[in-house]
Order: structure tokens, then sequence, then C-alpha cells
């Protein structure tokens, strides 16, 4: 039986000076930065809504703040017990303080 012979790839020239390596890049003096040009309009100014937004706590921030686990409240929210809270996208539960400070003042929890 023949042995085969392996086929040798073409030798490349490394050193040739007319060719860039991989990582080589030319060497170029760093410019500084362009300046942004001016806007051709003013920007608005953000008009100050006269209703203040709302600080809305999560579950945890709630729970930390009853002294009571997440769990806990999860359990109220099932059982319609508890304070009050409100859907904010198709998972996020949020609360708000005076809610949660309506619920501490009650001497009962509604059922």
């Amino acid at each position: 039986m023949a042995k085969r012979r392996r086929k040798t790839p073409p030798k490349r020239h490394r050193d040739d000076p007319r060719q860039l390596a991989l990582f080589d890049a030319p060497v170029t003096p760093a410019r500084p930065p362009k300046a942004a040009p001016a806007p051709a309009h003013t920007p608005r100014r953000a008009v100050a809504s006269t209703r203040e937004q709302a600080v809305l706590l999560t579950t945890r921030e709630a729970a930390h703040y009853l002294k009571v686990s997440v769990s806990t409240l999860k359990n109220w929210r099932a059982k319609k017990i508890g304070p009050a809270w409100r859907m904010r996208g198709a998972r996020l539960i949020a609360y708000l303080p005076a809610d949660l400070e309506r619920f501490l003042g009650q001497d009962r929890p509604e059922r």
C-alpha cells in the first residue's frame, strides 16, 4: 500500500513590509474629539407639573416598613386583607406610604 503524502500549505511570507499583520494598525496622530454642533433649536424646559409624582414602595420595602415578611404581604393580598396595593405593570406590586400608614393606624385589618 502506498503512503499518502500530506499536502503542505503554501508558505506565507510574514516579513513583507507591505503586508499588515492582524493586529498591526497604521500609526496616526491622536486627534482631539470634535465638538458637538450647537442645536438648531433651544431645548424645551421641563414643565413642572402641578401634581407631584407619588412615591411607590416595592413589596420588599413595604414589608420592611411594616416589619413583616414578604410572604406575609403576599398572603394578605391573596386573602384581601392588609394595606391597599397597586399593580404597576404585569407583575410589579407597589404600595403608597400613605396606605401603609393608614393600615398601621387601623385597630384591626379589614376582611
